[in-house]
């Protein structure tokens, strides 16, 4: 883990965002690490917090509700947001957005952003309710305060025309003012959504609700962005709606990131397939399933025979190769739907989903007899041992992998190269 969080430490100071990762201890978070964007929003150095309690550096946190949402997604590793509110104490004040994620290794990681500036934007917009000369230079005003904000602004009448763009649009869409000035906001279109998606935000929005959501647009380039975006419709003196102001902010950077953790949580750095984390996941995953619908799976648990010996006679870097080149093989060598991933060391299992205890048995089989008629780069020949059991109610998860493993023990015990079912 430490080399992960050594890869967050790095990647985190190129975010847009502000980006903080805490531990949980005592009873409260401590501070990990954070990026520039944080020293500069909160205007204080990393040194003055990192190792310091949470509810010390800002004794506000409680009643802003930032702590009760940590503590739940540390205790059961749901991603949670926390929508815009205001924090205060008697040293800081904001408005705050904030996104939290759990790592693997327990730590927490939270995205925010500064949305003072949005906040008094948006406040300023929604006062604009009749279309008098006063709100026209108030329309006017805003526009050019608009034009210094780094969120992409975009107005449009109530047939979605867009009327207005600031200079962040141009500058991060690619299109010229005049290319957007009197088109449809479809002009940013993806693909990526169904009618079914703008529909439902269409519905949104003509019912004068205000609209958010996580959107993929494309730039004139033709490069995919995801957008956080928000509606707000506009009224007239009758209430009609007579404009809707769109701000969106990319969070690309954002997504990529979490992909890249998501990824680190769930693979094997070396295979490239899934790790124990993964297949103790699925596995309880299946478990509950075969409870709602009786659907039947199978484990087979396998390891490389004398694999202690290859990396004796070869070396290390000869080892890492045939795990390498068996996790390609049995990929090959399985159906889509199975999962496989490597438990530790040369120790692989595999999740085999809506199959019989006798049909996992010739899965089982058929791979023992195509990894000892391999031949890794044409010199190295290894043979594996394989459990196999069927899930049988109402074991839990420890109680199956448990069985499999004796499973394979005594298939080691028998001479190796063969298959045992528990």
């Amino acid at each position: 883990m430490q080399n992960v969080n050594a890869s967050v430490t790095i990647a985190i100071d190129e975010l847009p965002d502000n980006v903080v990762i805490y531990k949980f201890q005592d009873g409260d978070f401590v501070f990990v690490d954070i990026n520039k964007n944080v020293e500069k929003t909160e205007n204080i150095s990393k040194k003055e917090l990192i190792g310091k309690k949470l509810t010390e550096a800002f004794p506000g946190v409680k009643d802003f509700g930032l702590f009760d949402l940590l503590l739940q997604v540390y205790q059961d590793g749901k991603p949670r947001e926390l929508d815009t509110r205001l924090y205060k104490d008697e040293k800081t004040n904001g408005w705050r957005y904030n996104s939290v994620r759990k790592l693997s290794n327990g730590e927490l990681i939270v995205f925010y952003k500064d949305m003072t500036r949005c906040k008094q934007l948006e406040d300023e917009v929604y006062s604009l309710d009749k279309e008098t000369a006063q709100e026209r230079r108030k329309v006017h005003l805003l526009a050019k305060a608009l034009q210094q904000t780094d969120d992409m602004v975009l107005i449009t009448d109530a047939n979605g025309i867009i009327e207005y763009v600031n200079d962040s649009v141009l500058v991060k869409t690619g299109y010229d003012r005049s290319e957007l000035i009197g088109n449809k906001t479809n002009i940013f279109k993806s693909g990526k959504h169904t009618d079914e998606f703008y529909k439902r935000l269409w519905k949104t929005i003509l019912s004068g609700k205000n609209y958010n959501s996580v959107i993929i647009d494309k730039t004139k380039g033709g490069r995919l962005y995801y957008a956080d975006l928000k509606i707000t419709p506009l009224f007239d003196e009758e209430k009609n709606i007579q404009n809707f102001v769109a701000t969106s902010t990319d969070i690309t950077s954002r997504i990529e990131m979490e992909k890249k953790l998501k990824k680190l949580a769930t693979t094997d750095s070396l295979t490239e397939i899934y790790n124990r984390y993964k297949i103790d996941e699925a596995i309880n995953l299946h478990i509950e399933r075969y409870k709602r619908y009786r659907e039947p799976f199978c484990i087979l648990m396998f390891d490389i025979d004398f694999f202690k010996k290859v990396n004796d006679t070869y070396g290390h870097d000869v080892g890492d190769r045939v795990l390498k080149a068996l996790s390609r093989l049995v990929l090959t060598h399985i159906r889509k739907t199975d999962i496989f991933g490597r438990w530790g060391g040369e120790e692989f299992v595999i999740i085999l989903e809506n199959t019989s205890r006798e049909k996992a048995v010739h899965i089982a089989e058929k791979l023992r007899k195509r990894v000892e008629a391999y031949s890794i780069d044409k010199k190295y020949k290894i043979t594996i041992s394989i459990g196999v059991t069927e899930y049988s109610e109402p074991e839990t998860r420890e109680e199956l992998v448990k069985k499999a493993d004796e499973a394979l023990y005594k298939a080691k015990q028998n001479g190796r190269n063969q298959v045992v079912v528990a």
